[in-house]
């Protein structure tokens, strides 16, 4: 079983794409040495992250990290449990926006317009994370 938490923030202020990958390779850094995989969605200043690996490791990047960050206000966890398997097994730290998602996923979503169902019968029946994403960023 992997432990899995996904959670909404808005960001304190805008983030340029130089700002949002800098803050993606230090975490992907981070979370390779963790076993944490995971993905940051960012859309008019609101993220959507995913993280996925143990419950400790998870845990502690959550509480002890994200939580203290300044970067975001307003944050709130939408999921925390346990699946079967990762929904993002390839990814240390990436990031997906509404219209990339679905190009790295194996579960194939729409682009937001469409965000309706995930199309692939080879997803994991309890992902979660997924039918997050979808509500998230089903109107931007």
């Amino acid at each position: 079983m992997i432990h899995q938490i996904a959670y909404i923030s808005l960001s304190s202020t805008p983030l340029s794409p130089n700002l949002l990958g800098d803050i993606i390779d230090v975490s992907r850094r981070n979370n390779r040495r963790r076993g944490i995989t995971s993905v940051l969605m960012y859309h008019d200043r609101l993220f959507f992250q995913v993280l996925e690996g143990s419950e400790e490791a998870v845990q502690c990047v959550y509480y002890e990290h994200i939580l203290k960050d300044p970067r975001h206000s307003a944050l709130s966890l939408v999921w925390d449990g346990m699946v079967d398997t990762r929904s993002f097994p390839q990814w240390t730290m990436e990031y997906a926006g509404p219209d990339k998602f679905d190009k790295h996923n194996p579960c194939v979503l729409p682009s937001s317009p469409a965000m309706e169902a995930v199309k692939s019968a080879n997803c994991a029946r309890n992902s979660v994370a997924l039918e997050l994403a979808k509500v998230v960023f089903r109107d931007t």
